[in-house]
């Protein structure tokens, strides 16, 4: 595949709510870190530069002045460009955003193929992503076709959650596109995923630059929707691969891709330092110089951050996606909602105040029984120790 004029536009704009409070204002999900090696939005980086696309040659669209900070601090060292790293403003919308970025691209290289992808998901880029993403690139440089790199789903959850592409088997490597579902019911996810012939759409995709160019003269794309803009092609194809994809929307997602310990399955993010006793299934987050302590929890997720310069931590049921989406929707319309601490489907938990009682707030949302103490240590870094006691098994 010849590089020279292959561009990607990572769109970075969103805010991942059902991720808070990981992911909130001042580091939305795409900036929040992945695993100990990248955030997001440099894991995307990396699955494009594994194809040999230049970083010099990777654009980033922001919508806010903190994305664009973050932008700065978390790809410059990975070679992107400060010039190619674009703010725009937030009523673009996703499809809008790619435009956007295709037209700061042809004003660069007027014979560019650019790939558009989501800053805020995580793939496998295995040899089958990377062969799906040559197909769409060759698709594009043949026929100026516009085309979706899809995968296909595994699991019922998954088919539920994302949009799918049916498409038509007639010759390769990209297929029609018949038409779109959006995340189906159980029982039409199952019926979609025995016919065979549908990918999940990742939103990833790939046109030439010139083409959406033309486009944005002649019709208005602000807050356009990705399938109006589609329309606007009249070959889409889809590149059909197999490939490990999530779109880590809920923390129960998050959980799902981290890695985990070998016996009780618990899985530790963040750059702090954390102790388990007696956790399963459990997701435990804490801030580099965060120390986190807990011993009891199951199928919850505990999490240690910072907000505004006010320490919190949240405990909370992995299944509980919409909850914590509600709560991050409400501090996002009223940022002074976290001034004191809250509780959502939850009881019988209990926060012991020490030195810092002015400082942490703490909140529960789905879970029972927990006690917490979190103290200052005299390095000023905090100390959490969150417990929930065992009931004894009957005989």
């Amino acid at each position: 595949m010849d590089t020279k004029h292959l561009w990607v536009a990572i769109i970075a704009g969103g805010q991942g709510t059902r991720l808070f409070p990981i992911s909130h204002p001042g580091c939305p999900k795409q900036f929040c870190q992945l695993d100990k090696k990248n955030t997001f939005i440099q894991a995307v980086i990396e699955n494009f530069t594994s194809l040999n696309v230049k970083p010099t040659q990777i654009i980033v669209i922001t919508t806010d002045d903190k994305q664009t900070d973050l932008a700065r601090q978390q790809c410059l060292p990975r070679g992107v460009l400060s010039q190619n790293i674009v703010q725009i403003e937030p009523d673009y919308g996703y499809a809008g955003a790619m435009v956007r970025a295709s037209q700061c691209i042809y004003l660069l290289d007027q014979e560019a193929i650019v790939i558009n992808t989501p800053a805020d998901q995580y793939l496998l880029a295995n040899e089958d992503f990377r062969n799906a993403v040559k197909s769409a690139v060759f698709q594009v440089d043949e026929t100026d076709d516009a085309v979706i790199v899809g995968t296909k789903v595994g699991d019922i959850v998954t088919a539920m959650g994302c949009g799918h592409a049916i498409y038509e088997e007639d010759y390769g490597p990209c297929y029609p596109v018949v038409k779109f579902v959006e995340k189906p019911d159980r029982n039409l996810a199952d019926k979609i995923m025995r016919q065979g012939n549908s990918v999940c759409n990742t939103g990833i995709n790939v046109w030439r630059a010139a083409t959406v160019n033309k486009f944005s003269a002649q019709y208005p794309y602000k807050g356009i929707s990705t399938d109006k803009l589609m329309e606007y092609f009249d070959n889409l194809k889809v590149a059909v691969g197999s490939f490990d994809w999530h779109d880590c929307g809920t923390l129960k997602s998050l959980y799902e891709i981290s890695k985990k310990t070998p016996n009780h399955k618990n899985a530790n993010l963040g750059g702090g330092t954390f102790e388990r006793i007696d956790c399963r299934r459990s997701l435990l987050y804490a801030d580099e110089g965060m120390e986190l302590h807990v011993s009891g929890a199951e199928d919850d997720a505990v999490l240690f951050t910072v907000i505004n310069e006010r320490p919190i931590l949240v405990i909370a049921k992995l299944s509980e996606s919409q909850k914590i989406k509600r709560l991050a929707e409400d501090y996002l319309a009223h940022e002074d909602i976290l001034t004191a601490d809250f509780s959502m489907g939850a009881r019988n938990n209990f926060v012991l105040r020490s030195n810092i009682s002015e400082d942490v707030i703490a909140g529960f949302v789905g879970v029972n029984d927990y006690h917490i103490y979190v103290r200052r240590k005299s390095d000023g870094n905090l100390d959490a120790f969150v417990a929930r006691p065992c009931t004894p098994k009957k005989s």
